[in-house]
């Protein structure tokens, strides 16, 4: 039973509170969403932005571990109400069954991600050169937020450590995982490896599926071909002697990865826009677009620690071609 709550409350915090918070950026800001799938990305990036905020508070202050627990798990719990609020005012305007098309796509989306969750946790190996285990376990069992160094468990560390400690200070997702294991109290290396795979797929496969629906728009069998073909390119890694980048399903958790593989592409898909027609240079200006930029650029930072920087040179530079594009034949991008 209380493993049954514990699964409850981490769907709550990775499922369904991002949808809430995707929902509510929608109405406040009366941008429509055609799916729950942009609704959940969407939700997701304003999440790890505001956890990464109300983190550097609680860093720069010395608070501790189970403090920003609490701060984040009343945050989540707003989220939740707060679209709960507004579900039942809107509640004519929501479809709460999709029709039969649609429930057989995300059935199909639905068992895709547990085959490459289960993938990842049967099959693959850990990497022993990722540290994203020790970094959690230290913080949760000495209730701190990276104060100890996750390699020595020391405070007196050399300037080597020190430094290091900073960079992971400045991205801080090992505190998010601190954060779950704190909240269902799980052996920080089996929830590492065994449990968040289930939770960061999603946003993998998500993402790649918007990407697909951008590309091919209502051609089902070129979009399954494409899902297919990217993950078969992920798959590759593994039978190398050597990877060249942190691959997905070695360790999808860290940091690095979510943002090279999930954040970046999302925040291509943002500026290039959803529908058939690119993104004009006016759309930018609109309130909507810049919190996407807010919401994606410290989500980069959460995730890696050049994140905010690559995702804001990468904004800018579409945004001046926008520019540069309108002024000269009155177009868009």
């Amino acid at each position: 039973m209380l493993l049954i709550l514990k699964f409850l409350a981490m769907a709550l915090m990775w499922y369904i509170a991002p949808v809430a918070a995707g929902y509510i950026a929608e109405q406040l800001l009366k941008e429509k969403r055609k799916r729950n799938l942009h609704r959940y990305l969407m939700g997701n990036m304003i999440l790890f932005a505001l956890f990464f905020l109300i983190a550097q508070i609680a860093i720069f202050y010395k608070l501790t571990l189970s403090v920003l627990t609490r701060i984040w798990m009343i945050v989540v719990a707003l989220v939740l109400l707060i679209a709960i609020v507004m579900m039942i005012r809107n509640r004519k305007e929501i479809r709460l069954l999709p029709d039969t098309s649609e429930m057989k796509n995300i059935i199909l989306a639905v068992i895709a991600i547990l085959v490459l969750s289960a993938f990842s946790v049967v099959c693959v190996p850990a990497d022993t050169d990722d540290y994203t285990v020790q970094s959690v376990l230290t913080m949760y069992t000495t209730d701190t937020l990276y104060v100890y160094s996750p390699t020595s468990g020391r405070t007196q560390m050399l300037s080597v450590e020190k430094e290091l400690l900073d960079e992971m200070a400045g991205s801080p997702v090992d505190a998010y995982y601190a954060v779950c294991v704190e909240i269902c109290r799980i052996n920080p290396a089996k929830f590492i490896h065994l449990v968040i795979p289930f939770f960061v797929f999603p946003i993998y496969f998500c993402i790649y599926a918007a990407w697909a629906d951008c590309l091919f728009q209502k051609d089902t069998k070129k979009k399954y071909l494409f899902m297919t073909v990217i993950w078969l390119l992920y798959i590759t890694p593994l039978f190398m002697d050597k990877a060249f980048y942190y691959g997905i399903f070695q360790h999808g958790w860290n940091g690095q990865t979510l943002f090279f593989l999930g954040v970046l592409p999302w925040t291509v898909l943002q500026l290039l826009g959803e529908e058939k027609e690119t993104r004009c240079f006016n759309e930018f200006g609109q309130i909507f677009m810049i919190l996407t930029y807010a919401a994606v650029a410290l989500s980069g930072q959460l995730m890696y620690r050049k994140g905010f920087f690559i995702v804001t040179f990468v904004w800018v530079s579409v945004v001046i071609m926008a520019g540069i594009m309108r002024w000269k034949n009155d177009s868009s991008i």
